[in-house]
């Protein structure tokens, strides 16, 4: 499938080879270039419930403040964003509301959560939100570039230079968040917004493969393949060869080349 623009999606999730159930979800809206993946967390089947409504929202607000004629801006949102930026946050915000509430009004779904990593794009440029370890990724030229600052226990840890990165990867803290959605009633959302050029990738990953597949595997699946759905496959297809220890969801966007040179990056930044 593809955006209006010509940008390339594809998305998929599996259990893994341990878990019985899949509490990961995603979204891919290719009319909207709005592109949702979820990690759920919570006793019995809580977790895909949280899942379920975080992408099931954000997709909903997306349609309904940007599938019609006009935009919709929502009131409000953090200073300094884009209206693109804006429209991002307040879907999350929502979303953790949705599930916030859900878990307070059934007490079997007391105390669920997910992670989430949203992005809105199109061939130029792109909005990312995200609560949580989910990720997004860019690739550009070759480089894997990690675009999301993980919310949890280890990410925090490296960002301070208690412990490398690489001691976060063997950490038995991996799995301890310090946000979510659905943990408390308001959250706070990360938002960033970023230029794409052509050839670009995005990757939105849960957990599921950033800790069976290192980055240089990622990139190098990456550079070899130019469909996002063979992409998104032999990721998967990569964290479960080594052990399939979580759920894994990958969602791939790749924009397309267009012309070569400055004369074809310019016409695809500035629409010339």
């Amino acid at each position: 499938m593809k955006t209006k623009d010509g940008v390339e999606l594809a998305g998929a999730t599996d259990p893994g080879c341990v878990r019985r159930n899949n509490e990961d979800a995603f979204a891919v809206e290719a009319d909207l270039g709005l592109l949702v993946v979820a990690d759920g967390m919570g006793g019995h089947n809580s977790g895909e419930v949280a899942s379920a409504i975080a992408t099931q929202t954000i997709s909903e607000f997306g349609r309904r403040m940007l599938g019609g004629a006009k935009s919709i801006l929502p009131e409000g949102g953090s200073a300094g964003l884009s209206p693109r930026g804006r429209q991002l946050e307040y879907f999350v915000k929502t979303a953790n509301t949705m599930i916030f509430e859900k878990g307070r009004a059934f007490p079997k779904d007391a105390g669920m959560g997910t992670t989430v990593v949203a992005a809105l794009l199109d061939a130029k440029s792109l909005a990312v939100a995200h609560v949580g370890d989910s990720r997004l990724y860019l690739w550009r030229r070759g480089e894997l570039t990690q675009l999301t600052a993980d919310h949890s226990l280890v990410g925090e840890q490296v960002r301070r230079g208690q412990i490398t990165a690489e001691e976060a990867a063997r950490s038995n803290l991996q799995n301890i968040l310090t946000r979510a959605l659905g943990a408390e009633g308001g959250v706070e959302v990360d938002v960033s917004e970023h230029p794409l050029l052509p050839g670009d990738v995005v990757l939105l990953a849960t957990d599921g493969l950033s800790k069976m597949v290192a980055d240089a595997e990622v990139s190098a699946v990456v550079a070899a393949e130019a469909e996002p759905a063979r992409i998104v496959r032999l990721l998967i297809e990569k964290a479960r060869a080594a052990g399939g220890v979580d759920n894994v969801t990958v969602v791939a966007a790749r924009v397309p080349s267009g012309g070569t040179g400055v004369k074809g990056i310019v016409s695809r930044l500035f629409g010339a």
